[in-house]
């Protein structure tokens, strides 16, 4: 881009995507949370800028000319000065945006309005607060949901900032009245290959598949389950199950080939959810002989052993399942997956004989939780024996437009601001739990972690096991009982 003029009327628009660099650094994973964004201490992933990859594809293919930048790999942008003369010439400047970093990805997007440039946020953000702060904060002609994906084509080219006719197309005069409306998505079917080329996979790192150039990848968009009570997938991508075509992955898979490209992370938030897609999406995977491993996140009832065999076959080297909770109570009352720990006893069975690595993931602080429900998690990691890159524990986080959003304003339960909704970071306390009491949950794990619980000596496992219970107040209860 740099140093480029316009050949005249209908020279290409040229788009600066940018992906903001934040006091988070790289512990910042954008892509997780339906593209909310989490912020994992524990974790050292960097992923690639997904959905600007999308955007990219889809304007280049609409005859514009995308320009993809990466702060956190690439190094901050130098000051941008108006689009006549700049140094970072720029028709158009599509910003990213996650809840976390929302207060410093505005003052970027505030930095290229200032410059005089055409300036647009890209955000999952669902909350009507949220949307008014970065319109107004900003000064940024609008926001960009994930559904405006496939019409940004027009919408760059025509200058079009009405959103009467952009799904997806967030303005000052428009954003009260669609907060809070469903969204409308586009034919995914239709959407061009994303422009993978415009970014170095060899800077991206997904430890789970050391020694590898990582890209990020999705097959489907949507959650149906009733989680959504918390859970920020449904929120962000809608609860209908919309899947690009099986032919469509195989061609990425392709595509990712040719560009070097050896490890895929699927972002699905339930990869798995259509058996018959899944065990033809493998098949075609298979056959396309790349040989390239891949990961994904879905629902251990959407697994059987088949299925499992399949996606090893296919190159899945490895699975992350929502657990949520060790204490058959929670399940019954609080966390909404209907999942019996039988189940994930079997599941685990069956990850073990084939091979395939997991990552339980598990969430501590629902309604309903208490210090007996935490200990009984703990101790239900104890017995599957779980290594320490085998789970992740978060912290109940109450994401603006959901429904326990709802509830923790009305009881008065959020303390923090939204800056600390990391997923991992106590910014409420329940009926049942304080945040100190929650605090202290998260230091028994960041211990369970520390003496990695799967492979610790007899003695170091004895004395982690008293100090649970201790601080639980007695022993763990047996499955089904009140705690």
């Amino acid at each position: 881009m740099e140093g480029t003029q316009k050949a005249g009327p209908e020279a290409a628009q040229k788009v600066l995507l940018v992906s903001p660099k934040t006091s988070f650094g790289p512990k910042l994973q954008r892509t997780y949370a339906g593209g909310l964004g989490t912020v994992n201490p524990g974790e050292r992933n960097l992923l690639p800028p997904l959905d600007l990859l999308r955007i990219a594809g889809v304007l280049r293919v609409a005859g514009s000319d995308p320009h993809i930048v990466d702060e956190e790999v690439d190094g901050p942008l130098p000051p941008v000065a108006c689009r006549r003369g700049g140094r970072m010439e720029a028709d158009v400047v599509i910003c990213q945006v996650s809840l976390a970093a929302m207060h410093e990805d505005v003052r970027k997007l505030a930095e290229f309005v200032a410059a005089g440039l055409r300036t647009f946020a890209y955000t999952s953000i669902r909350g009507h607060d949220q949307w008014q702060e970065i319109l107004t904060t900003s000064g940024c002609a609008g926001l960009l949901l994930p559904e405006a994906i496939p019409d940004l084509g027009r919408l760059v080219g025509g200058g079009d900032t009405g959103g009467s006719h952009s799904p997806g197309l967030i303005t000052a005069g428009t954003a009260r009245d669609l907060a809070g409306r469903p969204p409308v998505y586009g034919d995914l079917a239709r959407e061009p290959l994303p422009a993978r080329d415009l970014v170095d996979h060899r800077r991206y790192v997904f430890p789970a598949l050391p020694g590898h150039r990582v890209t990020t990848m999705n097959a489907s968009f949507g959650c149906p389950y009733p989680c959504s009570f918390y859970c920020p997938y449904p929120l962000a991508e809608g609860k209908k199950v919309r899947a690009y075509p099986v032919e469509r992955i195989a061609a990425e898979f392709q595509q990712c080939a040719q560009l070097g490209i050896t490890a895929v992370v699927f972002r699905d938030p339930v990869f798995t959810f259509d058996r018959r897609r899944t065990l033809a999406l493998c098949e075609a995977i298979r056959r396309t002989g790349t040989g390239i491993q891949w990961w994904c996140e879905t629902r251990i009832d959407r697994l059987d052993e088949e299925l499992i065999r399949a996606m090893v076959d296919a190159g899945c080297a490895g699975v992350e399942v929502g657990v949520e909770s060790g204490d058959a109570r929670m399940h019954d009352s609080a966390v909404r997956k209907r999942l019996s720990l039988d189940t994930v006893r079997a599941f685990h069975r069956t990850a073990r004989q084939t091979g395939l690595k997991m990552l339980f993931l598990l969430l501590f602080g629902l309604p309903g939780e208490t210090r007996h429900s935490i200990a009984n998690t703990l101790e239900f990691i104890l017995e599957l024996g779980l290594s320490s890159e085998e789970f992740n524990v978060g912290v109940i986080t109450p994401y603006p437009g959901t429904p326990l959003h709802d509830l923790a304003l009305s009881k008065g339960w959020i303390r923090a601001d939204q800056a600390q909704f990391t997923s991992f970071n106590v910014v409420m306390r329940t009926d049942e739990l304080t945040e100190n009491e929650l605090t202290q949950a998260l230091a028994l794990t960041e211990e369970l972690h520390r003496i990695d619980g799967g492979r610790a000596p007899a003695g170091t496992l004895a004395d982690y096991r008293r100090h649970v219970l201790s601080w639980a107040g007695t022993g763990p209860v047996p499955d089904g009982q009140p705690a």
